[in-house]
């Protein structure tokens, strides 16, 4: 990304990474990738160009990426929420997938070993490059709204309900 620090994108980028990786997350990033604004090939958009990308998502608490129900849990809670922030931004989509994953370093057979993670593919959309940038800083903002709300979601759950049944 540096080829394109000029713009705030790349800044709020490295904050959601800076952020997700810290202490005050219940998620860390182990890979992500960007593609610069080029010509537009999606049919999603008819603006001139486009960039993309990836960002992988996962528990920091390995054990929990081998539980079907949280990744479930979170890869449901993250695009709920993400097609609720902003609903009438047309310039940026994200999607999120499930992808298999091996946790090596947990203990015990392979079979307790897999799990799985989540990847958010974003993509944003303008007429020349600052535009796109611009779209592309506004999807990263929204992302990263959407992780800080469910990771203090999980840090803080709300106390539970008694029934007087």
């Amino acid at each position: 990304m540096q080829k394109w620090s000029r713009y705030p994108a790349t800044e709020t980028f490295y904050r959601l990474l800076e952020w997700i990786n810290g202490a005050e997350s219940v998620f860390e990033s182990n890979d992500s990738t960007f593609s610069g604004a080029a010509a537009n090939t999606s049919k999603q958009s008819s603006q001139r160009l486009q960039c993309s990308g990836r960002l992988m998502i996962l528990y920091r608490d390995l054990s929990v990426n081998t539980a079907p129900a949280q990744i479930g849990w979170l890869t449901n809670a993250a695009a709920h929420a993400l097609g609720r922030i902003d609903p009438d931004f047309e310039s940026g989509a994200i999607g999120a997938t499930i992808l298999p994953v091996r946790f090596i370093t947990l203990p015990g057979p392979a079979a307790r070993q897999d799990g799985q993670q989540l990847m958010l593919s974003f993509w944003a959309w303008g007429e020349n490059e600052p535009e796109v940038m611009a779209n592309l800083d506004r999807t990263f903002t929204n992302i990263t709204a959407v992780l800080r709300r469910l990771s203090d979601a999980i840090r803080h759950p709300p106390p539970a309900t008694v029934s007087n049944d």
